[in-house]
C-alpha cells in the first residue's frame, strides 16, 4: 500500500505550543502508512532543525493574505496531497478558503471566544469562519472545553502529544527550592507582564525567589522594560529559547503559567511529569486537567495581586506542593505522543476513506 500523503500547514516553525503537536505527530506517524509533508507561510523555526529527515518542507508564501488560498491549492496538488491539517485561525481559513478537493482537518487550539476577544477584525473573521466551516472534513481539538465552543458535529477532541513516553519514577523533591519559572512566546496572550507585576509584588515580602521566562517573541524589549521598570533586573530574567526544558523544569521550584488564554499548556504537562508542582491561570485549558490542589494549582488571570499571593503562599508551604507530585505525574501519563498519534492517525481513517484526492 503506497503510504498517503498528509500535509502539515502552519504559518512558521518556531517554537510553539500548536508547532510542537506537529512535530511531534510528524515523526511519530507509521511511515508504512503515511508521508508527511510541512507546508509552511514562511520557512523559518527553531522546530526545522529537529523535523525528520524524510520530510519535506514546502514553501507556500506569506506575503499576500488574499492569494494564500490558490498558492495552497497549488501546493496541495504538486506534491499530491491527500488530507491536509492546518492550525493558526489565519492557516485555518486560506485552507478552507483553497479552491480543492482534498479532505482537510483544521484545528483550534484556543478557546474560540477567548482568541476572538484579542484578534484582528474579529467580526470578520467570525463570519468568515463560520461560512467556509462546512469545508472542513474535521476539526481537531485538544479539549472538550473548546469543543463545547464550536458548532460544528465534526469536532474531535485529539489529546496533545507531549511526551515522549511514560513520565518517569518521581525524583525526591527539594523543599529549599525557590526558583520559578515560566515558559512561552512572549506575546501578550501568555500575560508575562502579569506575571513580572506578580513578582515585583511578591518581592515586597521576605520570601526569598528568582523567575526566569525562557522563550522569546515581540514582546521582548517590552518585557525587559517592565522588568527595568519593575527594578527587577537581576531577579527577573529573559532566559530566551531553550531547546532543552527538561532539566530547567525538573528544578523548579514552581513552574508557572499567567495566560490570558490558554488552549491547553504542553508545558504544565512537561512539568507535571517531572514531579514538578505548576501554578497556572484559569486561562480556558489549563482548568481542563489541573484540578486546585490535587495534582496543581489554579488561580484567577490578568489578576498580579492574586498570583503575588499564591506564589507567596505556595513557596512558604513547600509540603502543599509535594502533595500534588503524585497525582500530577498520574495525569501527565495520559499526554503521550504514542497515545495522541493514535488518536490523530484514528482521524485521518475516518477522513481518507471517504474523499478522492484531486
Amino acid at each position: 500500500m503506497t503510504p498517503a500523503r498528509v500535509a502539515f500547514l502552519l504559518p512558521h516553525f518556531r517554537a510553539g505550543g500548536a508547532e510542537r503537536v506537529v512535530l511531534n505527530w510528524i515523526g511519530a506517524l507509521d511511515r508504512t502508512r503515511f508521508a508527511p509533508v510541512l507546508m509552511l507561510g514562511r520557512v523559518e523555526g527553531a522546530f526545522l532543525d529537529l523535523l525528520p529527515a524524510d520530510v519535506p518542507v514546502v514553501a507556500i508564501g506569506g506575503r499576500r493574505a488574499l492569494t494564500r488560498p490558490w498558492r495552497i491549492a497549488r501546493a496541495l496538488r504538486a506534491n499530491r496531497i491527500q488530507a491536509a491539517y492546518s492550525a493558526t485561525s489565519a492557516m485555518n481559513l486560506a485552507l478552507l478558503a483553497a479552491p480543492t478537493r482534498v479532505p482537510r482537518i483544521t484545528s483550534e487550539h484556543t478557546p474560540p471566544a477567548a482568541f476572538g476577544a484579542e484578534a484582528k477584525w474579529p467580526l470578520l473573521r467570525r463570519a468568515a469562519t463560520t461560512t467556509l466551516r462546512h469545508r472542513a472534513s474535521a476539526i481537531a481539538v485538544p479539549t472538550q472545553a473548546i469543543a463545547d465552543q464550536i458548532t460544528s458535529t465534526r469536532v474531535h477532541v485529539i489529546r496533545n502529544p507531549v511526551l515522549a513516553g511514560s513520565p518517569p519514577p518521581l525524583a525526591p523533591f527539594d523543599p529549599t527550592r525557590t526558583h520559578i519559572v515560566a515558559v512561552g512566546r512572549l506575546v501578550r496572550a501568555k500575560g508575562f507582564d502579569t506575571l513580572i507585576d506578580a513578582a515585583a509584588l511578591l518581592a515586597r515580602t521576605d520570601t526569598p525567589f528568582t523567575l526566569a521566562i525562557h522563550g522569546d517573541g515581540p514582546e521582548r524589549d517590552r518585557l525587559s522594560r517592565r522588568i527595568a521598570d519593575a527594578g527587577m533586573t537581576g531577579r527577573v530574567t529573559l532566559a530566551g529559547h531553550t531547546a532543552d526544558l527538561a532539566p530547567v523544569l525538573a528544578t523548579a521550584a514552581l513552574v508557572v503559567s499567567s495566560s490570558r488564554r490558554e488552549g491547553f499548556g504542553n508545558v504544565l504537562i512537561e512539568a507535571m511529569a517531572l514531579g514538578t508542582p505548576v501554578l497556572a491561570t484559569r486561562a480556558g485549558g489549563p482548568e481542563t486537567f489541573i484540578e486546585d490542589k490535587r495534582n496543581g494549582f489554579l488561580v484567577a488571570p490578568d489578576y498580579p495581586a492574586a498570583l503575588a499571593a499564591r506564589m507567596d503562599a505556595l513557596l512558604r508551604d513547600p509540603a502543599s506542593r509535594t502533595r500534588v507530585r503524585a497525582a500530577a505525574r498520574e495525569t501527565a501519563g495520559h499526554y503521550t505522543v504514542a497515545a495522541s498519534t493514535r488518536d490523530f492517525t484514528a482521524l485521518l481513517d475516518a477522513v481518507l476513506p471517504r474523499h478522492a484526492p484531486t
